[in-house]
C-alpha cells in the first residue's frame, strides 16, 4: 500500500515523512555519494516545506522503502529552481504539472525481503496518483541511468533539453506522460496492481 503524505497529514504521518528521509540519505549521500549538507542520517532541503507531497510505502516493520516527493509547479519545483539549465525553453510552471523528486527504491535485502518489486510499484503509484488527482504530466530532473528504468516500466518520456555532466554523471530534464494506458502497461510489466490511501481515505477512517 502506498499512502500520500501532504500538509493535511504530515502531523500524524511524521515518521513515515522521518523514515523517508533516512532512505533518502541511504540513498543519495551513502549510495550515490550526492555532495548535500544535511542533518546526520537524514536527508533533506529546502523542499521539503507544507507544499510537498509524499508517496511512499512501507515494509512490515513500519520502515520506508520505497518513495518520491512531488512538488507542484504552479508553486516552486527543483527543476525550475535548481536546474534551469536543462530545459530549453519555457520551464513548466502550471497546475496540473507536478515534479517528481526524490525517487528512492531501497536496496537493502535486510529491509526488503517480502515486499516484491517495488521499483515497478512505485512506477504503477506514480501513474495511479496522477490519474486520481488529474495531472497533465510529470517533469523530473533524472540521472540518465534512469531512462532505461522508465522504459522498461513502460514509460513514455522525452527530454526537455540537453544533458549535463554533474560530479561525472550524467543529468536530464524529463518530461513524462501520464495515462491510463501507461498505467495498465506498467502494472502488467510489474505484476503488481498498486492501493493507495488517499488524504480523503485517512480522513474517512479517523
Amino acid at each position: 500500500m502506498f499512502t500520500i503524505t501532504d500538509r493535511h497529514n504530515a502531523i500524524s504521518n511524521a515518521y513515515d515523512i522521518h523514515s523517508f528521509s533516512e532512505l533518502r540519505h541511504e540513498i543519495f549521500i551513502n549510495r550515490l555519494k550526492w555532495p548535500l549538507v544535511c542533518p546526520p542520517g537524514r536527508e533533506i532541503d529546502q523542499f521539503d516545506d507544507q507544499d510537498a507531497i509524499y508517496l511512499t510505502t512501507k515494509n512490515p516493520r513500519g520502515q520506508v522503502v520505497a518513495g518520491a516527493r512531488l512538488l507542484n509547479t504552479a508553486k516552486r519545483s527543483l527543476l525550475g529552481e535548481a536546474f534551469p539549465m536543462l530545459v530549453e525553453g519555457e520551464i513548466p510552471r502550471r497546475q496540473g504539472v507536478v515534479d517528481v523528486t526524490r525517487f528512492a527504491v531501497d536496496h537493502r535485502p535486510e529491509r526488503t525481503d517480502g515486499c516484491g518489486n517495488l521499483c515497478g510499484m512505485l512506477l504503477c503509484a506514480l501513474q495511479e496518483y496522477g490519474l486520481r488527482e488529474g495531472l497533465d504530466t510529470y517533469v523530473s530532473v533524472s540521472d540518465v541511468r534512469m531512462e532505461p528504468i522508465l522504459r522498461r516500466g513502460g514509460y513514455r518520456f522525452k527530454r526537455l533539453g540537453g544533458m549535463v555532466k554533474m560530479d561525472g554523471t550524467g543529468v536530464v530534464a524529463l518530461e513524462v506522460e501520464i495515462s491510463e494506458e501507461i498505467l495498465a502497461i506498467a502494472q502488467r510489466r510489474a505484476k503488481v496492481t498498486v492501493e493507495m490511501l488517499s488524504v480523503e481515505d485517512i480522513r474517512r477512517a479517523a
